[in-house]
């Protein structure tokens, strides 16, 4: 019965991954939205903004860009 369970909770989590993984999105939108407006308001220069933006997307995507190249 509770193997039954399990499997069944896979097969929803399955059918609802694109779903969640597009709310997981637009709340990391939001946040970067949050943070993008409290640093201009403390007078941040968007030039240096962009970059530093930059900066940590690449050390973000690194390690899945050498694994998944490898």
């Amino acid at each position: 019965m509770a193997q039954e369970a399990c499997s069944n909770l896979g097969g929803v989590y399955r059918k609802f991954k694109p779903h969640l993984l597009m709310v997981l999105a637009q709340v990391a939108f939001t946040f970067l939205y949050f943070l993008t407006e409290a640093s201009f308001n403390h007078g941040m220069n968007p030039h240096v903004y962009i970059t530093y933006r930059h900066i940590v997307s690449g050390l973000v995507m690194f390690p899945f860009a050498y694994v998944l190249e490898r």
